[in-house]
């Protein structure tokens, strides 16, 4: 089951994580990302909202190249869709301590909507 959300998240940031995770990525790229977490940049908040889509990696690839692919540490088995300001947006229960995921985005600068899928 595919999870969406529309929000204007606070710095124009997602950051998709274990809820476990205290360490945020930092640098200055669309999607930045460690062990545990990755920053995704979104519109800007002030232009509208972003569709951010949550899913395993069969319901919601798009079927173009990703903009990120790797493995997230997932100690509590979950992936969570979280703001800056630590609140949760989408989550999904994966019962695993790692996993792989990849980002979709439709545009390399300020997108307004994010797809992120687990595998």
């Amino acid at each position: 089951m595919v999870a969406t959300a529309k929000l204007a998240p606070p710095n124009s940031i997602i950051l998709v994580m274990d809820p476990a995770w205290r360490y945020i990525p930092q640098g200055h790229s669309l999607i930045v990302a460690n062990r545990g977490c990755l920053a995704v940049g979104c519109r800007a908040e002030i232009d509208d909202e972003t569709e951010v889509r949550l899913g395993w990696d069969r319901e919601v690839d798009p079927g173009a190249k990703e903009a990120y692919s790797g493995t997230l540490k997932t100690p509590t088995g979950v992936v969570s869709v979280r703001t800056v300001l630590d609140a949760e947006v989408l989550v999904l229960m994966v019962n695993r301590t790692e996993v792989g995921i990849r980002v979709w985005v439709n545009d390399d600068h300020e997108p307004d909507l994010v797809i992120v899928g687990v595998s």
